[in-house]
């Protein structure tokens, strides 16, 4: 039962726990907002409720807002299905106030399968401990003791709630309901020297080559630094524009250009507009990938190809074992496996140099600190928008 194939929304109702959750831990989902926690992890116990994070928090993101307009009816479907698989008693969508007329045709539709949470219009760092206190008046604990006398910081599921980003999630709809694995990332490019767009990209690519379509001059953009992640929260992907790399991650919510040498948090009151034309689509356009077998949180997949192979857009290429975090890892383009070094395949050429792509893709909590984004203490800055 856990393969990935297109299946009814009865047949996705039908499946049991075990299997809805092997399922999304083939299709390789991870947290899509920023620490890139495995998904699959957060389903294997069940709890009482779902928390879509929809807010977005950062300024100047558009990908989030986008893919719940375009694709209302799928969230619709999901909830159902989840609510039927997972036994939650309650799935709740957490909205920014400033968003409800954004967000009004999921009201429209909040008939008890879900509803929706409004919350202040706020950037807060431990995003979803923050959204758990706003949209339920119930506060995660900063620390929790671990049986085996250990100390951890607390998190949604110690007090029965289980938070998910909205792409994270539409994710999960594409493999339980299409059998699609994931491959592409969902990001917005804004800042200096661009105009703001959402992308959908293949995991792996270039961020020059991405900037390059988005029109950005490569060759005459040294004063310019890249920042995956937003004014507030962000690893730097390119510190000097033209000079280095970094490929886009599973995790990369935006390619942000900024002045080079600037803080990232001079640009928090920055205001973009919503792109008229939706999500441009860069799949069959990228020339090459560097896709990690592991890294961050996760032990690395085995690799089901070799040097030399061709593969097909979607092809499985990592198997996950059985010790620690591990997911499925799919050909996010097609092409020849150039390369396998420090876990990382490279399709056609790869995207940047090898040596950038290992220091990228290095592990945190499978060997190291804990990544961006995850177990931060409870800290709060107010946006006022």
């Amino acid at each position: 039962m856990a393969e990935l194939k297109r299946r009814s929304l009865e047949e996705v109702k039908a499946l049991s726990v075990e299997d809805a959750v092997e399922i999304m831990r083939q299709a390789g989902i991870v947290g899509a907002g920023g620490g890139g926690f495995p998904t699959y992890f957060k389903y294997r116990s069940p709890l009482p409720h779902l928390i879509v994070n929809a807010t977005e928090s950062e300024p100047g993101y558009w990908g989030d807002k986008l893919l719940h307009k375009e694709h209302l009816d799928e969230f619709l479907e999901l909830f159902e299905a989840l609510k039927s698989i997972f036994g939650f008693e309650q799935i709740s969508m957490g909205v920014h106030e400033k968003d409800r007329e954004w967000f009004a045709p999921y009201a429209e539709h909040a008939n008890g399968v879900f509803d929706m949470r409004y919350v202040p219009n706020t950037y807060a760092l431990g995003e979803e401990k923050t959204l758990v206190k706003h949209a339920t008046e119930t506060r995660v604990p900063r620390f929790v003791d671990t049986p085996d006398g250990m100390r951890r910081p607390g998190m949604p599921p110690d007090v029965g709630k289980v938070v998910n980003n909205s792409e994270t999630l539409l994710n999960v709809y594409n493999a339980l309901f299409l059998g699609r694995p994931l491959t592409t990332k969902f990001f917005t490019v804004y800042g200096e020297d661009v105009q703001t767009r959402v992308y959908e990209a293949p995991v792996g690519a270039s961020v020059s080559e991405v900037l390059g379509i988005a029109g950005v001059d490569l060759e005459n953009s040294a004063h310019l630094s890249v920042l995956d992640g937003g004014p507030y929260l962000h690893d730097v992907a390119v510190e000097v524009l033209g000079e280095g790399d970094a490929y886009v991650r599973r995790m990369t919510n935006s390619l942000f250009l900024i002045q080079r040498g600037t803080p990232g948090k001079e640009y928090a009151s920055i205001e973009t507009e919503c792109p008229e034309e939706g999500v441009v689509s860069l799949v069959g356009r990228i020339s090459g990938v560097n896709l990690p077998l592991g890294g961050g949180l996760l032990k690395p997949a085995t690799p089901l190809v070799s040097e030399g192979d061709e593969v097909e857009y979607e092809q499985k290429i990592g198997e996950p074992v059985n010790e620690g975090f591990s997911i499925g890892v799919w050909a996010s383009v097609g092409g020849e496996i150039s390369s396998i070094q420090n876990d990382i395949v490279a399709i056609s050429g790869g995207a940047i140099p090898q040596e950038e792509a290992a220091a990228e893709a290095k592990p945190t909590m499978a060997g190291g600190a804990s990544p961006r984004g995850e177990a931060e203490p409870f800290r709060e800055a107010d946006s006022s928008r």
